[in-house]
């Protein structure tokens, strides 16, 4: 039963995450990445306030823990996140997210090579058919506008989130999920604001930025993030990280309904793909 709360828990944090390319694309400019993000992560930290108070606050304090916990803060949501805002802004919601969810190979491979996770026939069948999904949807509409520079931009977070995925699993070693939610948006608050502390009383005043900061830190962070390591620490990084396929599928459907973007009719058997994909690796491989 545990491992169904896990997989459950990634497939929730992956349809909270596919919200926020469509939101930060029509409702979060105006402001820099960086402030953008260190804003989202304050208000995950707000979200997260009450259940620490509620369940407690548990982490090791050995140096090579916090060294972990650390890097967790920094390389995914820190690199990655803010390279993902950046190249929302560019290329749009859709591309950013489907081109930045090859993470998922990735963050497998590096699972199989330090984790010791074993990477089964049904998972990388799983992962390839969601991975040839992903393409579908992404070939299914105008790419006229990218360039390499463009692409390599939008892969850099998938770098980032794929090794921020090995980084979690060993900060896990020495914290819970709640507790290293809590202390990546903490550390991501004050590493992105301060060096931006002129620009957010602009920022809070907006409410276009303050709603993008809510609904993209609140539930993507404050919600998402924990359910996400939750999973990590429970069925792994390779099973995880294929749950959160779904987000670029999503991520589709949203930016047409949030950000005004269009789709072809392939997306829907990349879609169909997605699901098939994660069914057969999670399904199979649990």
């Amino acid at each position: 039963m545990t491992i169904v709360y896990g997989v459950l828990s990634a497939v929730i944090a992956s349809i909270l995450w596919s919200i926020n390319p469509s939101v930060i694309k029509r409702y979060g400019y105006g402001v820099s990445s960086i402030a953008l993000n260190g804003l989202r992560a304050l208000m995950a930290a707000l979200f997260l306030l009450i259940p620490i108070i509620l369940y407690g606050f548990r982490v090791e304090l050995v140096l090579i823990g916090l060294l972990y916990i650390l890097g967790s803060a920094i390389i995914g949501p820190g690199i990655g996140d803010v390279l993902y805002i950046k190249s929302i802004r560019s290329i749009g919601a859709g591309k950013s997210v489907v081109i930045g969810y090859t993470y998922v190979f990735i963050a497998q491979i590096l699972a199989a090579i330090f984790l010791g996770e074993e990477l089964g026939i049904s998972l990388i069948i799983g992962t390839l058919l969601a991975m040839l999904g992903i393409y579908l949807v992404y070939r299914g509409e105008d790419n006229s506008d990218l360039c390499w520079r463009k692409i390599l931009i939008s892969l850099m977070p998938a770098i980032a989130w794929g090794v921020g995925s090995i980084v979690n699993k060993y900060a896990l070693m020495y914290t819970d999920p709640l507790s290293l939610g809590f202390i990546r948006v903490i550390v991501l608050s004050f590493i992105l604001l301060l060096p931006m502390y002129n620009s957010i009383p602009r920022s809070i005043s907006s409410k276009r930025i303050l709603f993008t900061a809510v609904v993209t830190g609140g539930l993507g962070y404050g919600i998402g993030m924990p359910l996400f390591l939750y999973a990590v620490n429970v069925v792994g990084v390779s099973v995880t990280v294929l749950a959160t396929t779904l987000t670029p599928v999503l991520g589709r459907l949203f930016s047409i309904l949030i950000a005004g973007e269009k789709i072809e009719p392939k997306g829907l058997l990349g879609t169909i793909l997605v699901i098939l994909g994660i069914i057969i690796g999670i399904g199979l491989s649990t």
